[in-house]
């Protein structure tokens, strides 16, 4: 049977390609890290992203407006001013009325936001060109819309998956116990899965904010372990066999240990049992069924430290 390949096995030039494949999927993950935060943060009013923030993103918040959160979270930066936010907030807190709008509101939506927020942006962001467009996001946030969270659904499936597949081929090569391997590929395509859904149960139920946020970190460490650890297996395998060979030594040594101290505690635990349980056996405080569990237990434990 042919062995299976791995990066001992593969020319420069295609540890070149794959490397500068990895370190651009690393590079775009913290990009897309740093997306998150400029994206969700600030959006319960106090700086920083929090649990809050992202629960307020996908499921909404009673007690201020989407207009709102957006100028006290990702778009606070795009304003001249922190007056001319102030000023916005003022407006949606009087009623959002269309007379302070033409005077005092469009002309800072269309200095700063039109830019993006209109439909010759092509961008999928509502826009802010009319009194009615805007006057729309000052109602209560109510979340994500389910449309909105399809769209991105689809991106996202199709996208990862593909960075996920090609990433995992690389991995495969890597010189590590298969049962790791199998286990570090699946996780991230699993943690994926139960991010999206937690997207949708985050929109009924705030709760399932740790929910999303603990799959997002699972994923994302799963994955930069596959690269980094491929990189590194890449260009100093016998460097990782050594440090793999110190690793597998220490753990031996840990597991003996662990061994033999609960074999001790156990063997304490057994002396016990045969100075106090055999004059309850025959009582008739104790059933049947129950001397037949104690016994098997009690033989279990004298198999064991034997």
């Amino acid at each position: 049977m042919q062995a299976c390949q791995r990066f001992s096995d593969i020319s420069v030039s295609e540890r070149i390609l794959s490397s500068f494949f990895l370190l651009s999927i690393a590079l775009g993950y913290f990009f897309s890290l740093e997306q998150i935060y400029f994206t969700h943060q600030g959006r319960d009013g106090q700086p920083g992203l929090s649990i809050d923030d992202v629960a307020i993103a996908y499921h909404g918040s009673p007690d201020q407006t989407r207009l709102a959160a957006a100028i006290k979270g990702p778009m606070a930066g795009n304003l001249r001013s922190p007056e001319d936010g102030e000023a916005i907030l003022s407006w949606i807190d009087s009623g959002a009325k269309r007379e302070i709008y033409q005077t005092r509101i469009a002309p800072i939506l269309q200095r700063d936001c039109l830019g993006c927020h209109s439909p010759a942006s092509g961008m999928n962001v509502p826009p802010l060109t009319r009194y009615q467009e805007v006057v729309k996001l000052t109602e209560a946030d109510r979340g994500a819309s389910i449309p909105s969270l399809v769209r991105v659904s689809h991106i996202h499936l199709f996208g990862i998956a593909f960075i996920l597949f090609f990433v995992g081929k690389l991995f495969i090569l890597c010189d590590i116990p298969v049962w790791i391997k199998r286990l570090t590929i699946g996780i991230p395509f699993l943690s994926m899965l139960v991010d999206i859904l937690a997207w949708y149960l985050t929109r009924e139920i705030a709760s399932f904010a740790y929910l999303l946020v603990l799959s997002g970190a699972l994923m994302g460490m799963s994955l930069n372990f596959q690269i980094w650890l491929s990189l590194f297996q890449m260009w100093f395998p016998n460097s990782y066999r050594r440090i793999w060979a110190t690793v597998k030594d220490a753990g031996a040594v840990f597991f003996r240990q662990g061994r033999d101290l609960l074999k001790r505690k156990t063997s304490q635990l057994y002396a016990w049992t045969q100075e106090n349980w055999p004059e309850h056996w025959s009582t008739q405080t104790m059933s049947s069924s129950s001397r037949r569990i104690v016994a098997f237990l009690y033989q279990s434990i004298r198999r064991f430290i034997a």
